[in-house]
């Protein structure tokens, strides 16, 4: 009897295992990840376009009408492509249809996966009509059932019901995709609260700085106590020393994360509040005068905003934003490509990362001038100011091997701050 099922079970396994390997076979191919293109139009491009979006989204007019055209697709793909480095994303729009492909590695199998999908209008409707995945068919009921629940995944309600039915009044004329809805009430987007783990995507809802209104007024009474003080370091300092002080026995996680929340929302914007405690308004929030990093307010920004979206997102996703917001000032009349900048998003995305791992010891020898340099790394030496011209004849462009290499040197500085060893 027992070795009769043992055969079953080594039969189910082995059935198993050529399923598996044939799915990975169909899904999956040698081609390789084309290398994404990026130049500052398409960022300009896809910053209006964004832009003029949410403008018309919010809009109390009663009317929303989006017009997207290849030019402005190609833009906005393109940004995908480079936000997200391992994927390359393109897209036809045309009289029978619009087709979407996404490509990326498949982990570290030395193969690619492949999404195709074809989206029109059938029954008065907007949808996915069909997809394929690697050579694998997919229902259009099925891609229209994942692309509703990203949504609501994604955007807080009563947003995503709207979207949806803005999405679903998709018209193709003329080679343009166009979006309208007649009697439409203004969407307010607010994405949904992730936190770190996979699990936290299932609580509703996510508070993950529940003591930052107690930080706020600690900076608050810091302001107000020193009114001559403009360091952004002075500040977090202080912050910092508080947090050690709430949860001592150098178990100070939870504190320093609300703290590092509240200095981003004080210093940085008081919107970043919905993603910090979305259950604090953003009126709630005092005001503040803005503060130094490096002799400079705009680094501080760089910072603060580089370390939110590290903690609303990924590390990756924060850098390539960075880096497409100097790719949109490389632009003709802008300020210029500056490493710099990225010095200070590097810096922010590293403080929000390690911030679990700081040196409580080390903080409390530094003085104010001492703790800034040991977490924003060196400026010295780093160009700033560059167009899109001399990118390309300086650095080979925004992914060329010069390019690299002075990002590498930001990094390296990045690893040799005190703050953190």
């Amino acid at each position: 009897m027992l070795r009769k099922w043992l055969k079953i079970w080594l039969l189910l396994m082995l059935s198993g295992s050529l399923l598996l390997l044939l799915l990975f076979w169909l899904i999956s191919s040698n081609d390789v990840v084309p290398k994404s293109r990026i130049n500052s139009a398409d960022v300009t491009t896809s910053q209006r376009i964004l832009s003029q979006t949410l403008a018309q989204l919010r809009s109390n007019n009663g009317r929303i009408e989006l017009i997207f055209e290849q030019p402005q697709l190609d833009a906005l793909l393109n940004v995908a492509s480079y936000a997200l480095p391992a994927a390359h994303f393109n897209g036809v729009i045309s009289p029978y249809g619009v087709a979407i492909n996404a490509q990326a590695p498949l982990l570290s199998t030395g193969r690619s996966v492949t999404v195709a999908c074809l989206l029109l209008n059938e029954s008065q409707q907007f949808a996915i009509i069909n997809c394929r995945l690697g050579k694998l068919p997919l229902p259009g009921a099925l891609a229209n059932w994942i692309l509703k629940q990203a949504v609501k995944r994604t955007v807080t309600a009563p947003a995503d019901q709207q979207l949806l039915r803005l999405f679903a009044s998709g018209q193709l004329t003329a080679n343009r995709l166009v979006f309208i809805d007649e009697n439409a009430s203004p969407i307010e987007l607010n994405l949904r609260n992730l936190s770190y783990t996979p699990a936290a995507l299932r609580q509703e809802p996510l508070v993950l700085a529940p003591d930052i209104m107690f930080y706020l007024e600690k900076l608050k009474q810091l302001q107000q106590q020193y009114p001559a003080e403009r360091r952004l370091a002075f500040f977090a300092l202080n912050l910092l020393n508080i947090a050690q002080q709430r949860q001592p026995n150098n178990i100070a996680n939870s504190q320093y994360h609300d703290a590092t929340w509240a200095l981003i929302v004080a210093f940085g914007s008081r919107r970043f509040i919905h993603y910090a405690n979305s259950e604090v308004p953003a009126n709630q929030v005092p005001s503040f005068r803005p503060v130094l990093l490096s002799g400079r307010h705009d680094l501080t920004l760089h910072f603060l905003y580089s370390a939110a979206i590290k903690l609303i997102s990924s590390a990756q996703l924060s850098q390539q934003i960075g880096n497409l917001k100097e790719i949109m000032d490389a632009a003709e009349g802008g300020s210029g490509f500056s490493f710099v900048d990225l010095a200070a998003d590097y810096a922010g995305i590293y403080f929000a990362e390690n911030i679990s791992d700081i040196n409580l010891e080390t903080m409390k020898t530094l003085s104010v001038a001492e703790f800034e340099a040991a977490f924003m790394p060196d400026i010295a030496g780093l160009p700033e100011g560059l167009s899109e011209q001399q990118m390309q004849q300086q650095f080979s462009g925004y992914q060329g091997q010069q390019f690299k290499q002075t990002e590498q040197i930001i990094l390296n500085r990045l690893q040799q701050l005190a703050l953190y060893r």
